[in-house]
């Protein structure tokens, strides 16, 4: 039993309530009338959530009514993930909530030498995974985790707890929210996250600058390779030499110092790295093979360059 004391007057008298007695929730509708929580639980949850009960108290009874949390969307949640964590003293989440960018710069940098060689393809999955993704995440499952610390500090309280009213008292007494350790954690992990993430994602856009002027320099030589399928399908043999100035004006500002060309097997070496150290002395082969109906095929063999700096079609399984 609860006792429910309102001021005395012509409309209210004071009350004892069964906690077990149910009401039927007003945003019902008829047809699931039978759907009923206990009114006591309402009240237990407006104390053990405190500020903003009247957005979450509504939401947890129709948990209960389902026995299970679902997805929602909390903008606090959505633009302060961790601020908004440690506010609510979910401390696990609001750790989780700040690392969530480093786990999607990680998860950026597994994908980012297949994303091609589109900018806004580039700056648009970074932005997902880092930014926009990890924010999400915790606006859908901002009201469900704040339900679960309340069931939580519920279930200790009634551990303790003589009556119903024991219990209401003992969670009034611990105050539901922080607003010091919001702003203290919430705002190093604001503050913390770009220096973390800035310098990895600078890294992978040095590393696809790179890659950009290596697929250049591949299609600058398609002309040779060209030259190559043309003469084997008219003669089906490997020609004798191929049209050096077509290889000097295609190569012009690129990172290939020179193109060789084997006229025994018909491979074209290419030479690559003195304006860019990080490719200096290595080389690239691209070597001719025929398939059983007699078409000929490319494959390109880097010689000790990272695969990081490579297209898709040049990198060893």
């Amino acid at each position: 039993m609860i006792e429910l004391t309102f001021p005395r007057s012509s409309h209210f008298n004071p009350a004892v309530v069964p906690v077990k007695e149910t009401i039927t929730m007003p945003w019902e509708s008829a047809r699931f009338a039978e759907r009923v929580v206990p009114p006591v639980l309402a009240v237990l949850f407006r104390v053990a959530v405190g500020p903003r009960a009247d957005y979450y108290v509504p939401r947890f009874l129709r948990y209960e009514k389902a026995g299970k949390t679902s997805l929602g969307w909390h903008w606090p949640a959505f633009f302060l993930p961790s601020v908004w964590a440690f506010y609510r003293k979910l401390w696990v989440p609001g750790l989780a909530f700040a690392l969530l960018p480093l786990m999607g710069a990680v998860a950026f940098g597994s994908i980012e030498p297949a994303l091609g060689n589109s900018s806004v393809v580039w700056f648009g999955s970074a932005a997902l995974l880092i930014l926009i993704l990890p924010n999400v995440i915790a606006a859908l499952f901002a009201n469900a985790l704040v339900y679960s610390r309340v069931k939580t500090l519920m279930r200790r309280a009634q551990a303790r707890a003589g009556d119903t009213s024991d219990m209401a008292h003992g969670l009034a007494r611990r105050p539901p929210t922080t607003v010091a350790i919001a702003i203290l954690f919430g705002g190093a992990a604001i503050m913390l996250a770009p220096r973390l993430v800035a310098p990895a994602l600078y890294a992978m856009y040095q590393d696809r600058t790179i890659r950009t002027r290596v697929i250049e320099s591949l299609a600058a030589v398609k002309p040779l390779q060209r030259q190559v399928e043309d003469n084997w399908i008219r003669f089906k043999a490997i020609p004798r030499a191929l049209d050096d100035a077509a290889t000097l004006m295609q190569l012009g500002g690129l990172v290939v110092d020179n193109v060789s060309f084997s006229p025994i097997d018909g491979r074209l070496r290419l030479a690559l790295g003195s304006t860019i150290e990080e490719l200096a002395g290595k080389t690239i082969l691209l070597a001719p093979t025929v398939d059983r109906s007699q078409h000929m095929r490319w494959v390109c063999v880097p010689v000790d360059i990272p695969a990081k700096y490579l297209p898709q079609e040049c990198r060893r399984a």
